[in-house]
């Protein structure tokens, strides 16, 4: 419902203000005849026109207000930015300086095997739950051919399975089809080491009479023809003696986390082994099945 003052606040205002000016224009014109109207004029005059002043200066407060508030915004959306540009490029360096740290562990790392070394970065992994393999950035155009050991300055990693001119396939040594001949460190028991498609490897071939420890480090025996000796593989975390059969049963944690690589090295050129397989044929038959 409209109310019939509605509006009234506008208007009274604006009579006043045409009121006053009309009082001081004709009290001007009339000089100092009348001194009752121009003070009339002045007592009216004076309090609207300082109404009116504070009205003015309100405004004038917002709108300065206003353009202050739009230039603090503008300076944030800029400082943001340069904070936004700065944070990106603190990142890159620091991932460009961890990819060093990483590849002078990987170059510098002591009792290299004798040969050529190549550094790869890792491209993709593949997901399948039994088959580990990754693919790396380094392939037949830098010299990376078949069985082609791959490490890092921990360990093992597997070995090349297939070469492109500027990727290779890697075969991991947990894989289901992988199988390293190996040493026991401590007392060079030899053993194959087994992968099995999950985290944990198998130590196959021991015998209940020979002493394995929980803790003994397990390392490549070189007899297999592909990989150099000496190579760390992993640790034994179970040994169990009870297990059915003439042999123990045994597990290995690798030495390499193998879910967090991102660097790793190619080992080329190297001198060719002794064919020890092919001294030991029986052995090779073994070989040969588990990687069917």
């Amino acid at each position: 419902m409209n109310s019939p003052l509605r509006g009234l606040d506008t208007v009274v205002p604006l009579v006043l203000v045409v009121c006053c000016l009309a009082l001081m224009t004709l009290s001007a014109r009339r000089g100092g005849e009348d001194s009752v109207l121009g003070s009339a004029v002045l007592e009216t005059a004076g309090p609207l026109g300082a109404v009116m002043d504070m009205a003015a200066s309100g405004v004038e407060d917002v709108w300065l207000g206003y353009f202050n508030l739009v230039g603090v915004r503008e300076e944030n959306e800029s400082l943001r930015s340069v904070l936004d540009r700065q944070t990106r490029q603190l990142s890159s360096l620091t991932e460009e300086r961890l990819a060093n740290e990483r590849l002078r562990r990987l170059l510098g790392f002591h009792d290299q095997p004798p040969g050529r070394y190549l550094s790869a970065r890792v491209l993709a992994w593949d997901p399948g739950p039994w088959y580990h393999s990754l693919v790396i950035s380094a392939g037949s155009d830098a010299g990376v051919v078949d069985d082609s050991p791959v490490l890092t300055d921990r360990g093992l990693v597997g070995r090349v399975v297939e070469v492109a001119p500027g990727y290779s396939k890697v075969l991991l040594l947990t894989d289901s089809s992988s199988a390293i001949d190996a040493f026991v460190q401590r007392n060079r028991i030899n053993a194959l080491l087994a992968g099995h498609g999950r985290e944990s490897l198998t130590l196959d071939y021991i015998r209940k009479s020979d002493d394995l420890r929980p803790g003994d480090l397990v390392v490549t025996s070189g007899l297999d023809g592909i990989y150099p000796p000496g190579l760390p593989l992993g640790s034994v975390t179970m040994v169990d003696k009870q297990s059915l059969g003439m042999f123990l049963a045994a597990e290995v944690s690798p030495q390499v986390e193998l879910d967090r690589l991102e660097e790793v090295l190619i080992l080329v050129d190297r001198p060719r082994p002794l064919d020890w397989l092919g001294l030991a044929p029986d052995l090779k038959t073994v070989f040969e099945k588990k990687g069917r």
